[in-house]
């Protein structure tokens, strides 16, 4: 396929792997050690005009098409895995706005992003709930000309660092898919309590604790849509597309790491830099070729990302890329930390932060079996067991 990008769409990458290397790579291990909100990288990337990528022009946002988006994310996490995350996850939030909201929401939340540098999250996981598959369990009821929200969500992203919180509900009554309702919830909002730690393996700087919603009030307008309508969109089947890129672009950032090392280090007794070693040279094509074609999977699925692909074929490219993506990730880091060595397990290095990020953030759904079984299902012409999956979600 081609993927060849306009003058413009190139300029925007280029903006992002500087951003990543000038100014997100250099904080990345202090947000790890101190398991912080990555706050001033926020800030670059807004001030870089990043954080608006997925807001529409007419709003002041760059609008990006998929393909160039997904190169984004991936770039930005070659320099910190923890700030592309959490700015993928608010990137879908302004999405979901764009599909659901109306023009007053719109005129409302956009300038929040675009003007100010305001950070949205999104939290659908619940602890009654595997891998986010399930009866949303989180309840929000009309009262007095607003809302009520009471339940419990779990990894939620940004707690206490975002602006505001989409909040994936049921409305009370509501049955399965059809009942979902999301509330853009503000931070500070009466009954919104953050429960848990952060204290992980990986991904420590996406600070994502238990929230519990007790009687918590937010006004009519904080409401996208009917309900069932987030459900139909295909939005969320987004989050997939971008954790791929952000694991592709992880993986790539360790492959540069033992590239730049084995032509700089040598050991006695052999003369030459580790480079010249063809168990190292093997190990190098071995990476390289697995990134390149896990690359191309997800670019391919990101082409095809147009406003007519429906739910069902979203979820079926995220997959097909996640799946890829997650398997070449762990492979590139771990084999990474095998050619370099004791020594580059160090904390001074970026492997040893990058291998623990991959394999926390490879877990997310839809994990790794998941994804196959979406994709065999596919494969195997089994329409209507990949619309069971669909209504299950």
């Amino acid at each position: 396929m081609d993927f060849m990008l306009t003058e413009e769409q190139r300029l925007v990458v280029a903006n992002a792997r500087r951003v990543a290397r000038d100014c997100l790579e250099p904080r990345a291990a202090h947000y790890d050690e101190s398991a912080s909100h990555p706050v001033e990288s926020w800030r670059d990337v807004w001030e870089h005009g990043l954080l608006a990528m997925a807001v529409p022009r007419e709003h002041g946002g760059l609008g990006l098409d998929m393909l160039t988006y997904v190169m984004v994310i991936e770039a930005l996490a070659q320099g910190c895995a923890n700030t592309a995350m959490t700015v993928h996850m608010h990137s879908v939030v302004q999405r979901y706005i764009d599909a659901l909201a109306s023009p007053a929401q719109k005129a409302a939340l956009y300038p929040e992003v675009v003007e100010e540098g305001r950070l949205f999250g999104s939290w659908g996981s619940e602890p009654g709930r595997r891998g986010g598959s399930g009866v949303v369990q989180t309840i929000i009821s009309p009262t007095g000309g607003g809302y009520v929200i009471n339940g419990q969500k779990h990894f939620c992203t940004m707690a206490g660092g975002a602006h505001r919180y989409m909040v994936h509900c049921t409305v009370d009554g509501g049955q399965g898919s059809g009942g979902v309702l999301m509330a853009m919830t503000p931070h500070d909002a009466a009954g919104l309590r953050i429960t848990g730690e952060w204290n992980t393996l990986g991904m420590r700087g996406t600070v994502s604790p238990s929230v519990s919603f007790e009687e918590c009030r937010v006004d009519r307008s904080a409401v996208l849509g009917r309900p069932g309508l987030a459900e139909r969109v295909g939005v969320g089947q987004g989050f997939g597309l971008g954790y791929a890129a952000v694991y592709l672009g992880a993986a790539a950032r360790a492959l540069e790491f033992t590239i730049d090392h084995s032509k700089t280090h040598r050991y006695a007794p052999d003369p030459d830099f580790l480079c010249h070693s063809l168990v190292v040279q093997r190990a190098v094509a071995e990476m390289s070729l697995a990134l390149e074609g896990a690359r191309m999977v997800l670019y391919g699925a990101a082409s095809r990302w147009n406003d007519k692909s429906d739910p069902i074929s979203r979820a079926i490219l995220a997959a097909r890329a996640k799946y890829l993506a997650t398997d070449v990730a762990l492979m590139v880091t771990s084999k990474a930390l095998q050619v370099g060595g004791g020594r580059v397990a160090h904390k001074r290095y970026p492997l040893e932060r990058l291998y623990r990020d991959v394999r926390t953030c490879t877990l997310m759904p839809p994990n790794a079996d998941r994804s196959l079984e979406i994709v065999g299902k596919s494969e195997l012409g089994l329409d209507d067991e990949l619309l069971m999956l669909r209504h299950s979600s």
